[in-house]
């Protein structure tokens, strides 16, 4: 087993009162598993997948990845957890502009102490898988949004994740350019062994993938 929640709760304070975004949730994902999670904006799925990938701390609960229990952690130990293990996506992509396309791409590569030749050498390769090879160079801020959430994408794998996390990497793309990202993350998981577990709004995507979980009012559907 890859990742597992374990009566995850999360709760912001608003005001006096608190919100209850995510209710005692439990959901696991096993090795090389693909993952769908749909749901309502306002539900609480950008919140469990942040959860899930040590991005922030839940209330109560725990999040166990590969066997290893994260509540007592530091921070500089769950970060080398998520360096080491999980690829996220962000919905946003979140590229670095000042950079180019295979600069973005190295940077979590060298931020994990890896030799500057040998994370170029990553990067270029990881380019060529998402066909952005020919806009390696490119700052990053002159590519469209299908290229950057490629460039994203490549970027989430720079570390060899055994599991990515993605946040709707496809709600901002238009149909043609989502298919492409959709087709590009079932063929990445399938010849890197890793799992997948994303959120998305696109119902026949979801379907598409091993296994459709829901969540509503903070408590999930398996």
């Amino acid at each position: 087993m890859i990742l597992e929640l374990q009566n995850i709760g999360v709760k912001f304070k608003s005001g006096d009162s608190f919100i209850n975004v995510l209710n005692d949730v439990n959901f696991s994902i096993n090795k090389g598993e693909s993952v769908s999670l749909v749901g309502p904006s306002g539900t609480g799925k950008s919140t469990l997948l942040q959860v899930s990938a040590l991005l922030e701390k839940p209330t109560s609960g725990e999040v166990v990845v590969h066997g290893k229990r994260t509540s007592d952690l530091s921070d500089d130990e769950r970060t080398k957890i998520r360096r080491e293990n999980i690829g996220f996506v962000y919905q946003f992509h979140n590229l670095l502009p000042e950079f180019s396309a295979l600069e973005n791409v190295m940077i979590p590569s060298l931020i994990n102490n890896t030799p500057r030749e040998i994370a170029k050498q990553k990067a270029l390769d990881l380019l060529d898988k998402v066909d952005m090879s020919h806009r390696a160079n490119h700052n990053s801020k002159t590519l469209s949004g299908g290229e950057q959430q490629r460039i994203a994408i490549a970027r989430a794998l720079a570390n060899d994740p055994d599991i990515i996390i993605a946040d709707e990497p496809t709600g901002n793309l238009d149909p043609t350019n989502a298919e492409i990202i959709f087709n590009l993350f079932l063929s990445l998981v399938k010849n890197n062994g890793a799992s997948l577990f994303m959120a998305t709004h696109n119902i026949e995507f979801a379907k598409r993938l091993d296994r459709l979980v829901a969540i509503s009012n903070g408590t999930i559907n398996n």
